[in-house]
């Protein structure tokens, strides 16, 4: 599936103990995605613009991930404006367990 990418850093700054919507600790394999086109709690392979892939969990949701948008969570915000936005395709490979 085609989708657009963006990424996210910690809302309140970095710190221990953050949350995602599903209830898990945020970490780098996080993504937020409209759960209504993914469910929360499934495992995806992102491919990204230079071809590499990562596992990611959709865990989390967020007020402008609507559609074919995920937002991937990582957190150094230079990081996150370096990554900028980007096309990319995400294939399901199952679910998690969420909690």
């Amino acid at each position: 599936m085609d989708f657009t990418a963006t990424w996210y850093t910690p809302a309140g700054g970095v710190g221990n103990g953050l949350t995602t919507a599903s209830g898990l600790k945020v970490s780098e394999e996080v993504v937020a995605v409209d759960p209504s086109v993914i469910p929360l709690g499934t495992v995806i392979e992102v491919k990204f613009e230079d071809g590499s892939i990562e596992r990611k969990i959709a865990a989390d949701t967020g007020g402008a991930v609507k559609g074919q948008k995920v937002d991937i969570f990582c957190w150094n915000h230079q990081e996150a404006i370096q990554n900028g936005r980007q096309k990319v395709q995400l294939r399901i490979i199952g679910h998690a367990p969420l909690g």
